[in-house]
């Protein structure tokens, strides 16, 4: 309790910086993830040989179908939540709900990008040759922390708070979104962890964000009216 309270607050005093690119549209820069996660295990200390002896297992235990499920949630889109939302969901349809979490997706990658650049962390397969990925990352893209679990836990939390009715399946998807990360052999248990707790921080800033009210409450009440959900209380 005493951790989830503080990363809570830490996000709250973190401030997600407006800035505005060439077109004169406002962007987010990225949340310093360097400032609250801990460091990824280092080399040959007894939790990165279980980061790998996880990944490894993980990997001896696939099935085509684990495999094929992995390699869809490849895609960073609120829509691999579908399943578990509810049936006829497309980007043709929900504008603003895309359009907001593609601004989240741009959000987690800032701050992802930064964290993973501090610590150059290397993929299991660069630490093994026993790893055998299921896809190839561009080089200099490292593991610390999972960009893609990052994304999974932030739009989970979003997700959640837009339709409570469906909170547990969310979450339920979110982790397997996230472990799908590690059956793909492109990363180690520690790094979707740290995707969790990056998540937390940045979805619990953008919920107490003014700037992300609006578009938050227009995608809220686009998606809920497409679920056919009664309205959520105004705010």
């Amino acid at each position: 309790m005493m951790l989830r309270g503080f990363l809570l607050l830490a996000a709250l005093l973190l401030p997600v910086a407006p800035a505005f690119a060439a077109d004169g549209n406002t962007r987010t820069d990225g949340i310093d993830l360097t400032l609250l996660l801990a460091p990824p295990p280092a080399a040959g200390s007894p939790a990165a040989l279980g980061d790998l002896q996880a990944v490894l297992a993980a990997q001896a235990a696939r099935t085509p179908t684990e495999d094929e499920a992995a390699k869809a949630d490849a895609v960073r889109s609120v829509f691999r939540f579908t399943d578990v939302l509810g049936p006829g969901l497309v980007p043709a349809t929900l504008p603003r709900t895309t359009a907001f979490f593609e601004r989240v997706e741009q959000l987690d990658k800032a701050s992802v990008k930064l964290a993973k650049s501090w610590w150059k962390h290397p993929r299991p397969s660069e630490v093994s040759d026993k790893v055998h990925p299921l896809s190839v990352e561009k080089p200099g893209d490292w593991s610390y922390p999972s960009g893609h679990a990052t994304f999974g836990y932030t739009t989970a939390i979003l997700l959640a708070n837009m339709l409570p009715e469906k909170r547990a399946a969310i979450f339920d998807r979110a982790a397997l979104y996230a472990h799908h990360r590690v059956v793909m052999g492109m990363h180690f248990p520690s790094d979707v962890e740290a995707g969790r707790i990056a998540g937390t921080v940045i979805a619990a800033q953008l919920l107490q964000d003014p700037r992300w009210h609006a578009d938050f409450v227009a995608a809220r009440d686009e998606l809920r009216k497409s679920l056919a959900l009664k309205p959520a209380g105004d705010e």
